[in-house]
């Protein structure tokens, strides 16, 4: 036997015996039953920032909640943010919106894909006006 053919036989080998071990796992992986996400996977990651509450509105009293809808990608970053349910008041739905376009959100789920969250923001006057805003989730 050459040279090359002893070695072309034991790099077979080795090949043949981390195979089967590796096809194994993989099996048992695409076996393994999908992670469930808990009910607090929606939530973004500290520190996001909160949503300013518009001079104007807080000077008109304008209160209520927006009900995002928040499509994220794999790494959790916003990809399209849409208001599923307005306030009612065009400036605190666009406050809301361009502020959760900035957060980060957990990456889920492990497979890669995108993901649709809904998340919403409270605007409600509490006290009398200030320079500070309001608590908005």
């Amino acid at each position: 036997m050459t040279r090359s053919a002893a070695i072309s036989r034991r790099s077979r080998f080795a090949l043949n015996a981390l195979a089967w071990p590796l096809a194994a796992l993989l099996l048992s992986a695409c076996a393994a039953p999908a992670p469930t996400a808990s009910a607090d996977e929606w939530r973004p990651t500290v520190p996001n920032p909160k949503a300013p509450y518009p001079l104007g509105s807080r000077e008109n009293g304008e209160q209520g909640e927006v009900l995002l809808q928040v499509l994220t990608n794999a790494e959790g970053k916003p990809t399209r943010v849409e208001v599923k349910k307005s306030s009612g008041y065009a400036r605190l739905d666009k406050s809301a919106v361009d502020t959760v376009r900035l957060w980060q959100f957990k990456p889920l789920p492990q497979d890669g894909t995108v993901t649709w969250r809904e998340v919403p923001i409270r605007f409600f006057i509490s006290g009398p006006l200030s320079s500070t805003p309001a608590p908005s989730l």
